[in-house]
């Protein structure tokens, strides 16, 4: 289920924003299908975040209250993206800069458990598998009890 659409980001946009951003060629038409990727690599982004704590994609079914949040950040890395990725931008206005580490910022604090994600009852916990090293030793040879005394 998707946080946000490209209408969503043609919305934030504006129509002519959203079709110099999203057209490859010239600049001037608008491509859906470009614009779709750029949502895909943001909703992905979001979720590589999500993923350490909750099950992704969030269920919006199960819990609408969490859609304005999620859609909102998911859009400041949707625009930045788009910005980014045009050929026909040399530089990034300060202010997309700006919602774009906020976003970033608050997944990350989500990701580290600082935040909770506001759902009246706690979304799916992640079934990632915890990815931290795990040890184990050989059996000893010589246990302190045979070792006792020399």
């Amino acid at each position: 289920m998707a946080y946000i659409t490209t209408a969503d980001l043609s919305q934030r946009l504006g129509p002519t924003l959203y079709a110099r951003l999203t057209d490859r060629t010239n600049g001037t038409t608008l491509n859906n299908t470009v614009g779709q990727q750029i949502v895909d690599e943001a909703e992905a982004e979001a979720n590589s975040y999500l993923s350490k704590r909750y099950a992704t994609p969030v269920n919006m079914t199960q819990h609408p209250e969490l859609a304005d949040v999620l859609a909102l950040r998911v859009l400041d890395l949707a625009e930045y993206m788009a910005w980014k990725s045009s050929p026909f931008v040399s530089d990034i206005p300060g202010r997309v800069k700006a919602v774009h580490e906020d976003a970033r910022r608050w997944l990350e604090r989500v990701a580290a458990g600082a935040v909770h994600l506001p759902a009246s009852s706690p979304p799916a916990a992640s079934t990632a598998e915890d990815d931290s090293p795990r040890y184990s030793g050989r059996t000893r040879a010589f246990t302190e009890d045979e070792l006792d005394g020399l």
